[in-house]
Order: structure tokens, then C-alpha cells, then sequence
């Protein structure tokens, strides 16, 4: 049976805006630092994403032990198990290493990022970075080089870091549907400003941007 809730919309209820909102803002984010953040117990902040998972309006995934959540529509899966391996700031030091020195190995990798760190937690960081496909390997004899891998190149062209019509349309008719009036103050590749009128007369502002990768990109000779 549809509730009364459901009918207007999920987002009516203030927590809930505002849940997404940070979702919005940060996806990929984990379910303790948004308990944290929101200074919520667990069991109340489990509710809502639950609600707002069963409306389709947020996905969720448990990738290395821990549960992320993204909104519906933003980013693929795959893509966000990529940002979730790129966001401890070595990883990206490594992969940003790795663009710009294909084919180095590994001690040259603990050695050239700044500051250098032990081979094992290079090590640690190129299995997780091989996983998703941001890097590969290629072993000669008892030599190991890594290259940049073939989701590299999605990232690096921002096919993994735009914002889609589609999802701006899903947003608005998804908006819509729960009688709201959503209105796009600001929409580019990189960034979407929504301004929403609520029934309850307060207004609420949903701000995505998605440029934090930019600096992902090989130096030019």
C-alpha cells in the first residue's frame, strides 16, 4: 500500500532532504561518517537510507567491507567502487604516478610520490587500484611494471565524472512526481544547482559537483 508519504514525496521529510542532499554533495559516502556527520544512531540513519533506497531514489554497495551509498542515476556502480579506491589521498598519489610514469615499478612508485611511503602499502594500493581497473600489470621475468588501466582512460576523458541529462532528468521527473517544484538554477558537466520548492513553503538547494578528479591527468611535456 502507497502511504500518504510516499505519494508526496520522500524528500518532503526534512532528515531525509537533507540525507540526500549530502549524498548529493558527497557520493560514495560511508554509512559510518554519515552517522557520524549527522550525529544520528546508526538505527535511525538505517531507517531513512532504507526508505530512500526502497523509492529508488539512492543505490547502495558493500565494497572492501564497508557499505557506500550514491544517489540513483549519478554514477554507475563500477564507478563508484573506482572513487571509493581513489579517495585514501596515497591511492591517488600512486594512480597519479602511474599516469604520468606508465611503466614504472614498484620502488620507483614508493620513491617518486611525495612523501614516499614502503613498498608494501604501494603494494596494498595497486592491488585495489588493479581491481576496478585503473591500472595493470605486466610482468618480465621477475620485473613488474604498472601501466595505467583501461578505466583510466574513462576517467581521464570525464566520462566517469559528468553529469548526465539523464540523471538531471530522472531528478526533476523524480522530483515531480512527489509534488515538488524543482527548478535548475546552474547545470554544466561538472556541476547541478536545483532549488526546490516544498509544499511546507522552505525551499531546498541540492548542489552536485563533480570536478574532483581533475588533477587525475598526465603532466604535458
Amino acid at each position: 500500500m502507497i502511504t500518504e508519504d510516499k505519494e508526496i514525496s520522500l524528500l518532503i521529510h526534512p532528515l531525509r532532504r537533507k540525507i540526500y542532499s549530502i549524498l548529493a554533495e558527497n557520493p560514495g559516502s560511508y554509512f559510518f561518517d554519515l552517522a557520524k556527520y549527522l550525529e544520528l544512531p546508526q538505527g535511525t540513519l538505517n531507517w531513512h537510507l532504507k526508505r530512500l533506497e526502497e523509492d529508488h531514489l539512492i543505490k547502495s554497495l558493500k565494497f572492501a567491507g564497508k557499505r557506500i551509498y550514491y544517489p540513483a542515476g549519478l554514477r554507475s556502480a563500477e564507478a563508484e567502487r573506482i572513487f571509493t579506491v581513489l579517495r585514501p589521498d596515497t591511492a591517488k598519489k600512486i594512480f597519479n604516478y602511474i599516469l604520468n610514469n606508465p611503466g614504472a615499478f614498484q620502488s620507483q612508485i614508493a620513491q617518486g610520490i611525495d612523501p614516499p611511503v614502503h613498498h608494501d602499502t604501494v603494494r596494498y594500493h595497486l592491488n585495489r587500484l588493479e581491481k576496478v581497473g585503473l591500472v595493470r600489470t605486466q610482468r618480465s621475468g621477475r620485473t613488474v611494471q604498472i601501466f595505467p588501466g583501461s578505466v583510466a582512460e574513462n576517467l581521464q576523458d570525464g566520462s566517469l565524472t559528468a553529469i548526465s541529462d539523464s540523471y538531471v532528468r530522472f531528478l526533476l521527473d523524480k522530483l515531480r512526481e512527489g509534488c515538488l517544484h524543482p527548478e535548475v538554477v546552474l547545470q554544466s558537466k561538472k556541476q547541478l544547482v536545483l532549488r526546490i520548492e516544498c509544499p511546507d513553503g522552505e525551499d531546498m538547494i541540492l548542489n552536485l559537483k563533480m570536478s574532483d578528479w581533475e588533477l587525475l591527468t598526465p603532466v604535458s611535456d
